[in-house]
Formats: C-alpha cells, sequence, structure tokens
C-alpha cells in the first residue's frame, strides 16, 4: 500500500498491488467505503478519498485485513 495523489486536484489516494486484495475482500471493503461515504476505487489497485482523514480512517479500519506483500530483497 503506498500513499498517492490522484486526479487533477491531488485528492489523498492509496495504490495496492494488482491483486494484492482478494475478490472476496474487495466486495466487502467496497460495501463498506458506500455505506459509511468513505472513499472511491478507481480501478482494482487504487483509492481516491476526499480528505486525508478519510484515507486515514480508511487505513485504520482495513489494514489488518489486507495482506502484506513480501519484498524480493
Amino acid at each position: 500500500m503506498e500513499h498517492v495523489k490522484v486526479g487533477m486536484f491531488n485528492l489523498p489516494g492509496l495504490r495496492f498491488e494488482k491483486e494484492q486484495i482478494p475478490p472476496e475482500l474487495d466486495l466487502e471493503i467496497k460495501a463498506w467505503a458506500l455505506e459509511n461515504h468513505c472513499g472511491m476505487q478507481m480501478n482494482e489497485w487504487l483509492w481516491s478519498f476526499k480528505n486525508e482523514a478519510q484515507r486515514d480512517w480508511f487505513i485504520l479500519r482495513w489494514i489488518d485485513h489486507i495482506p502484506k506483500i513480501e519484498s524480493e530483497e
């Protein structure tokens, strides 16, 4: 997961590795985001938020559920 700026208004966002989020979890996250008005999935690896507080709330809610990518060092 990486903090990024999204779109021409440089909104706060998150970028995930492709296929980092399993399909079942993806559906659960989308439903939660819609219900709580917190973020919008732009594509399968990019999320956009209206402000940094929403991005932080999203991270706090989902950080324990999103699989970590092992670094290849």
